[in-house]
């Protein structure tokens, strides 16, 4: 099963922790065992890293879910750009 990191910077990392239930639940139908981190040198960067059972599944939730993505990383505290990698 293919596991991805996403980084990103963020307005507020005890925000964006606290959001952490609702990140779940919203990628649970395409992301499973979300962990979180935050920067070692204190800075606003995060990231979390999921199981993918589907790519092209979490893929198209991305690409279909855009307007309510889009506002789940805006009430998260999310500063664009996000970056998703995939382990290889």
């Amino acid at each position: 099963m293919p596991k991805i990191v996403v980084t990103a910077a963020v307005k507020d990392v005890e925000a964006w922790l606290k959001f952490k239930p609702e990140m779940i639940a919203q990628l649970s139908a395409v992301a499973s065992d979300g962990s979180s981190y935050v920067a070692a040198d204190g800075s606003n960067h995060v990231a979390s890293t999921w199981d993918v059972p589907d790519m092209d599944a979490f893929q198209a939730a991305q690409t279909a879910a855009s307007p309510e993505m889009a506002a789940a990383m805006e009430r998260y505290g999310m500063i664009p750009p996000v970056t998703v990698y995939i382990k290889k």
